[in-house]
């Protein structure tokens, strides 16, 4: 597992850093000047990996640090550590052939944090997924206001029906009553005109009562259709309004949890202002009982949240038209489903268990004592002074416990000045520093025990160590304080490279601060030797700690406004390296004065300025392919806009150079600047110390397509367009492939006879244009 770039928000000084690539042969160095924000790019990626922060890498604008790492993946897939059946459909695809993926880490108000997948693939189908969720949600509940409304207009309607209908009743009650009088009365009429009066009575109260009758069934049979109607809306009206008591449940908890998180950070904030020990014991009991609320809060929350989100699908089925019981039974297994299948949060987690240690080296965490109990070594006392580095001692020399068991004093004794020997020669291979003109110090450890002087300890073994040089043998704390620091840096370092088969990063901060010039080198020299076991990423101010031979591991870390150190950092790759400022960049312009000095990097001559590290890498690998017995000395800007500052200092140092420029579009903007700010328009002087190169507007544009693929992409693609313009399309890092390829030409030892025609005699032009330039 490799980390191969971050993403850092509000983290300190940091808004927003943007994604940053880690240099692919694993040694990254952060350059800037003080403050610039450096160490804070170290500590938010221990943040990252300990998921703690402190109060003081807080922005006063109260936002809460985001940091992501990007990770490949060296597992043939990532169902190797996935649960199939747990993974959404939709995403199986992508996870299956997935080689890389991003972990955020978010911290909340209460310092807590949370860890997610955060790659677009991912993302985009969690976030469909949950705007697809919420829709139907919104469509739901805007189902049910129309539901509830329409059931109260029912309701109301088969009340209304019912008074009619009950009025309608009561009118043919009583009709039926003056019908049964006026029978009664027609019964009762004797003589031939009150019979005839008391049959047209009769009649008209038969016809009444007809007529009320026929409007009494039509009432109740609208009554009836009525009830019906309500009937049907009874249950779903039931379903619905238990949907929106879940929302207001949940909404209720989610405003009590508020209000509890409110009431802590008072109570915090009296803490931290509070003077009196008493008092502060008296907030802290409070705080303790405010952090147990919330607690509880946050498991009722999470409850009703959850039940809510049921009564929501029962909801929308039961809408759709499905019966209760089948519609909650579905429900349950959706959402059972849904709690099983992976989230971005518990994938987050699963990943993070895969991913390499972050380990923040501490300069003097593992000093190397004077002496130490054997025994405290071998039964792991670690709180002992010196235990780390003693132990770290003895697994660099591949020593355990077996080793002392040897009961033959004289052979262990040899054992141990064979191993000192051993030791000694490995740490000097790194260590280049001498007492004196040739005096290199060596390091010892010797097996002693105890004597009658310490009765409690009488006979026990115990480990010396020493630090010698011809003229003395000192104990370690008697060595001056470099070279307590490298032996400290060293057998961390080696220790960990040799003992643990994880994936490491390594954060150091400002390493070799207490070294001379010289040994800081040999820092260099260490990160080199351990690159394949462990990921390195440094802050330095050191140009002793910087390779201008390989700037793609360099971010610079600068203020966005350098005359306020309030204002946001931000983090420049190798690619951009133009755009920061001349103090920023002031370990690489002393390095170049350093190799001045060294006369390995600039020469009295034959000085060729070049446009960025690109450049240099194609150009010092085309001189190596053609075999060229006279190489020029390339010199990188850092962009064409920065030439004319390396020409002054070349002209200030009085070395011999010609600027070399590729291209005729983008180099045409500089050549006006040139022939008036470095040559004053002397034409003549500008001939001989200027070359424009038309033929080729990049380098990466000498070789032929095919061997572009071959050589420098390394993959089999169809290219249809000039090669430069391939790798600005698909968003290839120009410096990265160009460093990737002087390396691949340096290890296959490839010559020019290895390309084909068209590269070959593209090369060849492009030398043979150089060559007069150079004496």
């Amino acid at each position: 597992m490799k980390l191969l770039s971050f993403n850092i928000q509000n983290y300190r000084s940091i808004i927003h850093s943007g994604w940053c690539n880690l240099a692919h042969d694993n040694i990254t160095a952060l350059i800037g000047q003080n403050e610039s924000g450096k160490t804070s790019v170290l500590e938010a990626l221990q943040s990252f990996y300990e998921g703690s922060i402190s109060e003081d890498v807080l922005r006063s604008d109260l936002s809460f640090p985001i940091v992501s790492c990007k990770f490949d993946f060296d597992y043939k897939s990532l169902f190797e550590i996935l649960e199939v059946d747990r993974i959404p459909e939709k995403l199986k695809e992508y996870l299956k052939s997935a080689t890389q993926f991003t972990i955020t880490r978010k911290w909340k108000e209460d310092r807590t944090s949370l860890l997610l997948v955060t790659d677009h693939e991912i993302m985009n189908y969690y976030e469909a997924r949950e705007l697809e969720k919420t829709a139907i949600e919104q469509k739901t509940q805007e189902e049910i206001e129309k539901l509830l409304e329409m059931a109260e207009k029912t309701f109301k309607e088969m009340e209304l029906a019912e008074q009619v209908k009950d009025s309608a009743q009561e009118e043919l009650s009583n009709l039926r009553k003056t019908f049964e009088e006026k029978r009664k009365a027609f019964k009762k009429a004797k003589q031939p005109d009150d019979k005839l009066i008391a049959e047209k009575e009769l009649e008209s109260a038969r016809k009444a009562y007809d007529k009320a009758e026929e409007k009494f069934k039509d009432r109740l049979e609208l009554f009836e259709k009525a009830k019906q109607e309500t009937q049907q809306l009874s249950e779903k009206v039931t379903v619905c309004k238990q949907c929106n008591e879940s929302i207001q449940n949940a909404f209720n908890a989610s405003t009590e949890l508020e209000s509890l998180i409110n009431r802590r950070k008072d109570i915090e904030h009296q803490y931290e202002i509070s003077t009196d020990q008493k008092d502060q014991k008296l907030v802290y009991s409070k705080l303790q009982q405010i952090k147990n609320e919330i607690a509880v809060a946050e498991k009722r929350h999470e409850e009703l949240q959850e039940f809510s989100s049921l009564q929501k699908a029962i909801s929308a089925r039961v809408l759709a038209g499905e019966p209760y019981r089948i519609a909650e039974a579905a429900a349950k297994d959706e959402l059972a489903l849904e709690n099983r299948q992976y989230s971005i949060f518990n994938m987050g987690d699963l990943f993070f268990k895969y991913i390499p240690v972050f380990e923040f080296f501490e300069d003097f965490s593992s000093l190397l004592p004077n002496k130490i109990d054997l025994e405290d070594i071998l039964n792991e006392k670690t709180h002992v002074e010196g235990f780390k580095a003693a132990r770290n001692f003895l697994l660099i020399a591949g020593l355990n416990a077996a080793f002392f068991r040897e009961k033959n004093h004289r052979i262990l004794k040899q054992k141990i000045e064979n191993l000192n020997g051993e030791i000694t020669i490995n740490f000097q291979d790194y260590w280049s520093q001498n007492v004196g003109k040739d005096n290199k110090i060596q390091l010892n450890f010797e097996l002693e025990h105890y004597d009658y002087t310490h009765p409690e300890k009488s006979g026990k073994p115990y480990l010396e160590f020493w630090i010698k040089d011809k003229q003395e043998r000192l104990y370690p704390k008697q060595r001056s304080r470099g070279v307590r620091w490298f032996l400290s840096f060293y057998l961390e370092l080696k220790s960990t490279a040799k003992s643990n088969h994880l994936s490491r990063v390594l954060l150091i901060d400002e390493p070799g601060l207490s070294l001379h010039a010289r040994a800081q080198e040999d820092v260099l020299k260490v990160f080199e030797d351990l690159k394949n076991t462990m990921q390195i990423v440094y802050c330095t101010h050191s140009p002793h700690l910087v390779d201008v031979n390989k700037l793609y591991r360099i971010l610079a870390v600068q203020r966005a406004n350098e005359s306020d150190d309030q204002s946001e950092s931000l983090i420049i790759d190798a690619q951009s390296l133009y755009s920061a400022s001349s103090d920023t960049l002031s370990p690489i312009y002393s390095l170049l004065g350093v190799k001045v000095n060294n006369q390995d990097f600039i020469r009295d001559k034959n000085n060729f300025i070049v446009e960025d590290t690109i450049c240099y890498y194609y150009l010092n690998a085309f001189y190596s392919l053609a075999g060229e017995t006279i190489q020029p000395s390339f010199i990188p800007s850092t962009g064409l806009t920065n030439i004319p500052l390396l020409t002054n200092i070349l002209l200030g140092w009085k070395l011999g150079f010609t600027i070399l420029l590729l291209g005729r579009n983008r180099s045409d903007e500089i050549l006006n600047e040139l022939s008036r700010s470095v040559f004053f328009n002397n034409e003549e002087q500008q001939k001989k110390r200027l070359l424009q190169l038309k033929d080729f507007e990049y380098p990466e544009d000498v070789f032929s397509t095919l061997d572009f693929k071959k050589y420098v992409l390394q993959t089999r693609v169809g290219i249809t367009s000039k090669n430069s313009e391939y790798i600005i399309e698909n968003g290839l890092s120009r410096t990265v492939l160009a460093s990737q390829f002087l390396n691949y030409c340096e290890n296959k030892r490839l010559t020019i006879k290895d390309f084909d025609d068209n590269t070959r005699a593209n090369i060849n032009k492009l030398i043979d244009k150089i060559k007069p330039f150079i004496s």
